[in-house]
């Protein structure tokens, strides 16, 4: 940031506090004259996630800021006649979420798909939601893909289900069907979509990716990672290539009722930028988006190539705001350097190998297999890329789950550090669900942001049955190790990665304290995943305010609640701090305000 945004920031801050003290000697009448607040929020727990972490009762706003913290009576008289007064009848208000990594275009298109619910589907349940999906449809071109959403591949039933192109082929349709799951990293589809996109037997894996084939070498129709782009490209399924401006629209109404203020949408193309562009243009725009823009490397694509992509994006989509009114920002580049930890995929890279059962099903002997995962970038041209990055201001934002990806990342951020010493970029690894004991400090040492999901710490259909054996007890224990990162040193972010799970952001934080899900779980989600530690509360929502804020560079504005700052402010039904544990994930946000505009309330609480 410029010394000069510094000192106009500065600047704002002090005419507040003037402000502030010329209208308590002077009254009210000199805020109706001068400067009556636009909005005041009285007698509640105000949270500000200051430097002093303090607590206060009452916040005023004004013209999109945040002009006054302190004490009701304070705050009364700064409101004038049109000032709106929001009793907060001692409920908490604190900063908006910031989410660190999130997909919104594609969880507003969820919203609109055919969608599974990431229920346990057995495969006729399976094929009998997809068959009703098409057939509410009847009309729809033999070379229109239907698009399926919310499978939940590891909860099929009963265990071990893994369907293929053969079960979807059994649908009555001519046209072709692509079923993605949850996480995002499989991709099941039929032998129609196999043939519009020209993959066959021989078919060589896309960088990045793996078509799936079975002991003869036929392709079963399961597509990971990169190369289920070959059939996304082709039939207009393809995430964020195909998202529209109704997708996100879906998806801030979603986030707004959440009480989400400010986000890192954790992978972006040009179309994509283009929808949030418009939806700025209209005014439409209720929350800070900051853009990563996709840069794992193409085909033949070198490292200066790259950058080159990136950079243009950047220069050509990044709009700094010039007030309250939320913009879009592109100052990041999402690259994937693994996939996914749990069987049957298993596509995360480990520095030692996955186990496999070497007795069978009735007498198990689980020990270490041949089997390591991928890495999908070499070590040295992941690192020419950060580098190349980081030199033109642009940070990296690195998918990095097994333990092998994390090391190589952080590896690459340590040749970032000797270009850029300084914060001046805050690289980032996301998930992170395995780490090495001995890296556990370098996040802290290299000013490397961990991005974790805490609710992947509740146990579940793909972490237990998919995880537990394949990676051994001594592994497992270290699964979702947001605790020792925090103890550590390191600032950990949260990310919701929506829509790979439900939005929940209560559930969320809940599991980020306590490993654990909620009181009303069904049995597979019961308990805790392992013995690890949770965070203390106050980190948690510390993780997701201004330590989130930090990481996007936007802690001068966001993230906190004090003079000065943008009004981006939720009240909560309950106090997170206080209410009893196990009921942590029983809470909603009843009003959200995002730069002095009120985008969601409920009823009941207002002037």
């Amino acid at each position: 940031m410029s010394r000069a945004i510094m000192l106009s920031q500065e600047k704002i801050m002090l005419k507040s506090v003037i402000a502030g003290l010329a209208l308590l000697s002077s009254g009210s009448a000199l805020a109706e004259a001068v400067a009556a607040a636009d909005a005041v929020f009285l007698s509640g727990k105000v949270l500000t996630f200051d430097r002093q972490d303090r607590t206060a009762e009452a916040v005023a706003v004004r013209d999109g800021r945040i002009v006054y913290v302190g004490t009701n009576a304070a705050a009364k008289a700064m409101a004038g006649a049109q000032t709106r007064v929001i009793d907060l009848k001692g409920r908490v208000l604190m900063p908006g979420f910031v989410d660190g990594h999130v997909h919104p275009l594609g969880g507003g298109a969820q919203l609109q798909l055919c969608n599974l619910e990431y229920l346990p589907l057995t495969t006729e349940q399976f094929l009998a939601r997809i068959q009703a999906c098409l057939d509410r449809e009847p009309n729809a071109p033999a070379t229109e893909p239907l698009s399926v959403v919310g499978w939940y591949r590891q909860y099929m039933q009963p265990a071990g289900t893994d369907p293929n192109r053969d079960v979807l082929d059994r649908l009555r349709t001519s046209r072709p069907v692509v079923v993605t799951n949850r996480d995002g990293h499989s991709t099941l589809v039929n032998s129609r979509a196999l043939e519009l996109a020209g993959i066959d037997n021989a078919t060589p894996n896309p960088p990045g990716g793996s078509i799936t084939r079975d002991a003869t070498g036929r392709a079963t129709g399961i597509l990971e990672d990169a190369a289920a782009r070959l059939v996304t490209a082709k039939s207009g399924t393809g995430g964020v290539e195909a998202a529209t401006v109704a997708d996100g629209r879906a998806a801030l109404k979603a986030l707004a009722q959440a009480g989400v203020t400010s986000i890192l949408d954790a992978y972006m193309t040009e179309p994509g930028l283009k929808v949030y562009q418009e939806l700025a243009r209209r005014g439409e725009l209720t929350l800070r988006v900051h853009a990563a823009i996709g840069a794992s490397p193409r085909k033949g694509e070198t490292a200066e190539q790259v950058v080159a992509r990136v950079r243009d994006l950047r220069d050509r989509y990044d709009t700094p705001a010039t007030g309250p009114v939320p913009a879009l920002r592109v100052h990041t580049a999402k690259l994937v350097m693994d996939g996914v930890i749990q069987a049957p995929a298993q596509t995360a890279g480990l520095i030692e190998p996955y186990w496999k059962n070497h007795g069978d099903h009735d007498h198990p002997n689980w020990g270490p297999g041949d089997r390591y995962g991928p890495i999908y970038l070499e070590p040295q041209q992941l690192t020419d890329i950060t580098v190349g990055l980081a030199r033109v201001g642009i940070e990296p934002h690195v998918h990095a789950i097994g333990d092998r990806a994390v090391k190589v990342t952080l590896d690459a951020f340590e040749a970032v550090r000797k270009v850029v010493p300084d914060d001046r970029i805050r690289p980032a690894v996301a998930h992170a669900e395995l780490v090495a004991p001995a890296d556990y400090a370098r996040f802290k040492t290299l000013n490397a942001v961990p991005v974790m999901s805490y609710q992947w710490s509740i146990p579940a259909p793909n972490s237990v049955t998919g995880a537990k054996n394949y990676l051994g007890p001594e592994r497992f224990e270290r699964m979702e190790p947001f605790d020792k990162l925090d103890a550590a040193g390191a600032r950990v972010v949260y990310g919701s990665d929506w829509p790979v799970d439900r939005m929940d952001y209560w559930l969320a934080l809940k599991a980020g304290v306590t490993r654990a899900g909620g009181r009303n779980a069904v049995p597979e989600f019961r308990g805790r995943l392992n013995a690890a530690d949770g965070l203390a509360r106050k980190t948690a929502l510390r993780s997701i305010t201004i330590d989130g804020a930090w990481a996007l560079h936007a802690e001068r504005e966001v993230g906190s609640i004090e003079p000065g700052k943008l009004a981006d402010l939720i009240v909560l039904e309950r106090d997170f701090l206080t209410m009893p544990e196990e009921e942590l994930a029983e809470n909603r946000v009843l009003l959200t305000m995002v730069g002095g505009k009120i985008v969601h309330q409920t009823e009941g609480l207002g002037q």
